[in-house]
């Protein structure tokens, strides 16, 4: 493919304009920005791919801005074996107009043209790779996509030694990736449809068989149960009678058994009855021995209780005038120690008031500096605010003073002098100033300006300067006023004044930075308020200490003692009264020490008294009751008559037992556990048999009403049929699948073969950008190719580094490089054009040369187009047009 002319009107902000190209090498199209080069190839895209009724945003953006009317692109192309001009005319009077030139001239318009160029495009155009080699403004120059580019592909089939990417291969391969897109997803799955269906229809079919097969078996297995059901229920109705003639025979044992268990059961009763009434009257016999023992043992008890009351009441006695002694020392002792603890905390509280006094004075001395310091900061912000004069200023006036001096200098020295030498005492004046000389006085005056001077009445002197002294004298005028000029800026008269004004400056800022300095010594951790209030705290806290003294010990012994004058003599009476207090405490230690064990000898005789006593107490109280309870009983049954009633007892016992062996000989040896098991057992067993006999009876008559229902219904014949069926689902699936195994395999293998064929694709391709890179790389360059055919790694002398760790001009200089090589090797085929849009735009000024050179190099059996608001980049691509748009 290639461009020979393109034509804009009325084309978004373009008027009109016509660029033609070289149709081989570099044409370089240049304007300012904004001045429509980025339009031209807009203006192909939009003629090639819309038509003139196309509403989409691409077109939408051609409308021109400025007047109403339609939008024109027109363009001379060659593809092939055609040459054509191509127009357009978009939004107001669309138009299509096709006139193709060769091979035989053809003529048409609207839809028609369209659909011919498209033709005539996809048969002569790789568009895909016209886009991939394609840089539009503003888009970064990273690698193009060469991948499935079928012309890029014929031309490393050829520079690799192979021919198998024509278009017969791509058509059987895409052919292949069809077939297999039919039944598989991307990832090799199967699809829904058409496999999913087929089987699914298939495993619907088999289930229909498999159901009305389990339909016809549940009929005949019916029939069977129906004839073993008849047998089975003749057999139960022959079995009740024999279950129900055991159940009356078990009933009948039972009734026997059970009278008998009575009559046991009654004469056991009978000599429990009477074994229990003899053992009550042994117990009560035993109850009474015991009763007589026990009063014998409570009045010993309570001699003994007697005798240890007497003795322990005697040792609590002198336990307890000890106890009062001892308690006594204590409480003299604790007095005087509470005494001497209140003279120490009231010395404590002389000397914290002492010590409050003297940090007092101090925190009003530190308050009395900071505030000082503030007044002094605050006078010197006064003087830095009302100062004019800065670093800056003073060193300006430095300057301009050392001008003046420097002028007044060369002055003085470059100008002439006159000298007058009073040969005897004369009077002059020179310039209106009377002056004598003495005889051999000599007077110098510098004639840097007009000089006049008059000798007595003799003569009159006139001195000028030369044209020089013009020229010094005006530089000492220049200096005086630059000088004057600085110093009124910065606020001052003089130079002398402005040191003045900027030594008091410098004193003004120190004195602010003391006032930081002493608040920081003197505040410390404190503001200047909490440092107030804490004066006016302790203020108030050491005036109200004597009142407060005064009446909290009055009345008490420590109230007599004076406040001390000083802190040393606080400190002083404060040790005295510690050590006093020391003293007086050890002394109730003692009083305490001597008090505790006689405290608890007097606890453990008082609990001994008071335990002897209760003792005592209680064992009179024992003593008692023990002989009022034996007196009681034997007043209601003496012990004569208990022991009757013991011997009448024993008799009652012997003879119940008697009754009770005679009872269980007429039982013998029948068991009344197993009678009464074979009747419990005779009893469920015959409802059992009744209730399994109606539910098979019941069974019976529902096979039987079942079968005579539902028949057969035709379920052989309908079977016949879904067999039928099942087998015409199960063999299009297995075809199916054939044919899906194939497409599979088909395409798997030609997959392969493709990607063999891209690793054949990669020496071709590395090789061309190689051989394009060394002019800018140098000899040493290296490039990794991969299978995608993308650039993943550059080597230059022994250092390799990856795509993504180049600097963005690298990596704009190697996606160039890229595009160039895949560019000439498809250029053999007709090729199409490589378009750059304000490429290089990060490269170096040190490889624009070399870059120039490749694409001058790469260009000579292509056609180039370079659009650019900055031709002077492109100096050195040597280009055969240069069209400059207006």
């Amino acid at each position: 493919m290639r461009i020979d002319r393109v034509r804009l009107k009325n084309f978004g902000g373009v008027t009109e304009a016509e660029v033609r190209f070289a149709a081989i090498g570099v044409t370089i199209v240049h304007c300012p920005n904004e001045a429509g080069k980025s339009t031209l190839m807009q203006g192909i895209n939009v003629l090639f791919d819309h038509r003139d009724d196309s509403r989409k945003e691409e077109v939408r953006k051609t409308k021109p801005v400025h007047r109403d009317v339609g939008s024109e692109v027109e363009a001379d192309i060659e593809m092939g074996a055609y040459q054509f001009t191509y127009f357009k005319r978009f939004h107001k009077d669309r138009e299509t107009r096709l006139t193709i030139h060769a091979p035989k001239a053809e003529n048409l318009s609207g839809r028609e043209a369209h659909d011919r160029v498209q033709q005539i495009l996809a048969g002569s155009v790789d568009t895909a790779l016209w886009r991939a080699l394609r840089i539009a403004q503003g888009q970064q120059l990273d690698m193009p996509e060469l991948n499935n580019q079928p012309a890029l592909a014929q031309a490393l089939d050829r520079a690799a030694g192979q021919t198998k990417s024509g278009e017969k291969e791509e058509a059987l391969f895409e052919a292949a990736r069809n077939e297999f897109a039919r039944y598989f997803t991307e990832t090799g799955r199967e699809k829904d449809d058409p496999i999913g269906q087929a089987r699914a229809r298939a495993a619907e079919a088999l289930a229909r068989v498999q159901s009305l097969q389990s339909q016809l078996k549940e009929i005949e297995d019916d029939i069977g149960r129906f004839a073993s059901l008849e047998k089975s229920v003749a057999t139960h109705r022959r079995g009740l009678s024999a279950l129900e003639d055991a159940r009356k025979k078990a009933q009948a044992d039972w009734d026997e058994v059970s009278m008998l268990a009575v009559d046991i059961d009654r004469a056991h009763a009978q000599h429990q009855l009477s074994a229990q009434g003899a053992q009550a009257i042994q117990a009560a016999r035993e109850h009474r021995v015991g009763l007589v023992r026990r009063v014998k043992q409570a009045a010993e008890a309570a001699r003994q209780a007697a005798a240890l009351h007497t003795s322990s009441s005697g040792t609590y006695a002198r336990a307890t005038e000890q106890l009062n002694a001892a308690r006594a020392t204590r409480e003299a002792a604790q007095t005087v120690a509470d005494q001497r603890d209140a003279d120490e905390a009231l010395r404590e509280a002389d000397l914290k008031f002492r010590d409050a006094e003297f940090a007092l004075v101090l925190m009003k001395e530190r308050l009395a500096h900071v505030r000082e310091a503030d007044t002094e900061a605050a006078r010197a912000n006064a003087v830095v605010a009302s100062t004019k004069i800065t670093e800056k200023l003073r060193s300006s006036i430095r300057e301009a003073e050392l001008a003046l001096k420097t002028a007044q200098g060369v002055l003085n020295v470059a100008s002439p002098q006159l000298t007058i030498t009073a040969m005897s005492a004369l009077s002059l004046d020179i310039n209106g100033v009377p002056q004598a000389l003495v005889a051999g006085q000599a007077r110098v005056i510098t004639v840097s300006e007009l000089v006049c001077a008059t000798l007595a009445n003799v003569a009159d002197f006139r001195v000028e300067p030369g044209t020089s002294a013009h020229a010094l004298r005006q530089a000492v005028t220049d200096a005086q006023h630059l000088l004057t000029k600085a110093c009124a800026k910065a606020g001052v008269a003089t130079p002398e004044d402005a040191e003045h004004a900027w030594t008091a400056l410098q004193d003004s800022k120190r004195t602010t930075a003391d006032r930081d300095r002493v608040a920081r010594q003197h505040l410390r951790d404190l503001t200047r308020e909490s440092l107030e209030r804490l004066v006016q705290t302790t203020t108030a806290t050491v005036a109200a200490y004597p009142s407060q003294r005064s009446s909290a010990h009055s009345g008490q012994r420590s109230s007599a003692l004076p406040l001390p004058a000083s802190v040393d003599q606080a400190k002083e009476l404060l040790g005295a009264a510690s050590q006093a207090a020391v003293l007086a405490r050890r002394a109730f230690q003692d009083a305490e020490s001597a008090f505790r064990p006689l405290q608890i000898h007097f606890a453990e005789c008082a609990q001994d008294s008071a335990v002897k006593t209760a003792l005592l107490e209680q064992a009179a109280k024992d003593e008692r009751l023990e002989t009022e309870r034996l007196e009681g009983e034997r007043h209601t049954c003496g012990d004569e008559e208990l022991n009757n009633r013991l011997a009448f007892a024993q008799t009652a016992v012997a003879a119940a037992l008697e009754n009770l062996r005679t009872a269980k000989e007429r039982l013998g040896n029948r068991d009344p556990l197993s009678i009464k098991a074979i009747l419990d057992s005779a009893e469920p067993a015959l409802k059992n048999a009744r209730e399994q006999s109606d539910r098979q009876e019941q069974h019976l008559i529902a096979l039987r009403a079942r079968l005579e229902l539902i028949g057969d219904k035709g379920l052989a014949q309908a079977l016949s049929e879904a067999e039928r069926v099942a087998f015409e689902a199960s063999d299009a699936l297995e075809r199916l699948l054939r044919r899906a195994d194939a497409a599979k395999l088909l395409f798997n293998l030609l997959s392969a073969e493709q990607q063999a064929m891209r690793k054949a694709y990669v020496r071709p391709l590395r090789e061309g950008i190689e051989r394009l890179g060394r002019h800018v790389f140098g000899s040493t360059l290296r490039v990794d190719v991969n299978d995608q055919l993308q650039v993943a790694s550059r080597t230059i002398g022994d250092v390799t580094v990856s795509l993504e760790q180049l600097s963005t001009g690298a990596r704009e200089q190697m996606g160039l490089l890229v595009r160039l090589a895949a560019a000439s090797m498809v250029s053999k085929d007709g090729g199409v054009p490589l378009v750059l849009d304000d490429a290089l735009g990060s490269t170096d000024d040190s490889r624009i040369e070399a870059m120039g050179a490749v694409l001058r190099i790469a260009s000579q059996n292509l056609q180039t187009i370079i659009l650019t608001c900055s031709p002077e980049r492109y100096v050195h691509v040597g280009a055969r047009v240069s069209v400059k748009m207006d």
